[in-house]
């Protein structure tokens, strides 16, 4: 009886780990595009853009919220929302950031 309480448990632990999403690396990132700690944030910076609100766009930079990305990092999307938002996290690195999809693309094979 024990054995089979622990081979239940196994099982769906298992189970629960494999249908957990893994981090989907193989990406590098384009050049000027808006990235931000949040997916609130990454909104108010593309409208400060697309509005021309220099003030606000100044503001959430200088606070860190937002910044404006640099091509050719190494990135794994770590969730998506949307079809148009990701976040984002450098290969190897603990920081994450939200940005549009088609602010990365697949890397290359070498």
């Amino acid at each position: 009886m024990r054995k089979a309480r622990i081979l239940t448990f196994v099982v769906l632990f298992s189970h629960a780990v494999s249908a957990y999403p893994q981090d989907d690396c193989g990406y590098v990132t384009k050049q000027d595009y808006p990235t931000a700690a949040t997916v609130e944030d990454l909104d108010l910076f593309g409208r400060s853009i697309s509005g021309n609100d220099a003030a606000l766009f100044l503001k959430l930079r200088q606070e860190g919220r937002a910044r404006m990305s640099v091509a050719g990092v190494e990135v794994c999307i770590v969730e998506k929302k949307d079809a148009d938002k990701i976040r984002i996290r450098p290969k190897g690195g603990t920081s994450e950031m939200w940005t549009l999809a088609e602010a990365v693309q697949k890397k290359r094979a070498e």
